[in-house]
């Protein structure tokens, strides 16, 4: 499960340290037990109540992604299960374009906050302008005001799918690599503005696609969703969520997305 860590600096590169066999074999038993997404993390962006994204001491952490269709959690259970989450606090809807706030939203950053899970958020964008980002993004800063954001705020870019192929207002606008990088570059802009460190997910294919990542800012973080052994995507980046059907005790659905972070990294001139 090689991953590499996305470049920070003109000067040096950040090289995710090699698991060891016994690591290997703790991932694939925790692979039994919850998915898992991996972060790689560099220098980054600070948060407004934090210089840096929290450091947990250890070489692989494990945390779930969580939404309204997980139905009801119980934090309590979780804190337990995992080391950290990504709550999702709204969505655009695919074919009205209204902005709308997850049913669980409010729920679970209370009582992530409660039982001191650490926890992201993102935001289900089907923006087709700068505009709309900035109007994302911003609903998502008034939503997470008053509760402890520890990592990143995510714009969530992904085509809606129905049988197979895409549909909806942001496969009807047809945007070019150019338009859909502006975009997501102006909803992170006010996040980090804001004071968060600020993320793009998407999948592999809409990385290598549909986005310039070269373009990003350089504080933008990258989450690659890649459903297999490896990542497909030859890019660097900082985060892989590589399973959509992790089981994690304390969650009610069948499914959850869930994730490695390998927060260890070592220097390379």
């Amino acid at each position: 499960m090689a991953t590499k860590t996305k470049t920070k600096s003109k000067s040096k590169r950040k090289k995710k340290k090699k698991l060891t066999a016994r690591q290997r074999g703790l991932i694939i038993f925790a692979v039994c037990m919850l998915i898992v997404f991996a972060i790689a993390v560099g220098a980054i962006a600070s948060k407004s109540t934090s210089s840096t994204l929290i450091d947990l001491d250890k070489d692989v952490a494990y945390g779930i992604d969580v939404s309204h269709h997980n139905g009801k959690i119980n934090w309590k259970t979780v804190k337990n299960e995992v080391d950290f989450a990504f709550i999702r606090v709204g969505y655009r809807g695919y074919t009205d374009g209204a902005v709308h706030l997850d049913k669980r939203a409010i729920s679970n950053l209370k009582n992530a906050n409660k039982n001191s899970v650490p926890i992201g958020v993102y935001f289900y964008s089907q923006a087709i302008n700068e505009k709309e980002a900035e109007e994302e993004a911003q609903f998502v800063l008034n939503e997470i005001k008053n509760y402890d954001i520890s990592l990143p705020v995510v714009i969530d870019f992904e085509y809606a799918e129905e049988n197979g192929r895409n549909v909806g207002r942001l496969s009807d606008a047809q945007l070019s690599k150019k338009e859909i990088t502006s975009l997501v570059n102006a909803f992170c802009s006010k996040v980090e503005k804001a004071g968060y460190t600020p993320a793009v997910y998407a999948s592999s294919y809409i990385f290598r696609s549909h986005l310039s990542v070269k373009k990003l800012s350089e504080s933008t973080m990258i989450w690659v969703a890649d459903y297999n052994k490896k990542v497909t995507y030859s890019g660097e980046y900082d985060f892989w969520q590589f399973s959509k059907e992790g089981k994690c005790k304390g969650v009610s659905s069948k499914y959850v997305d869930t994730n490695y972070w390998y927060t260890k990294t070592e220097e390379q001139d």
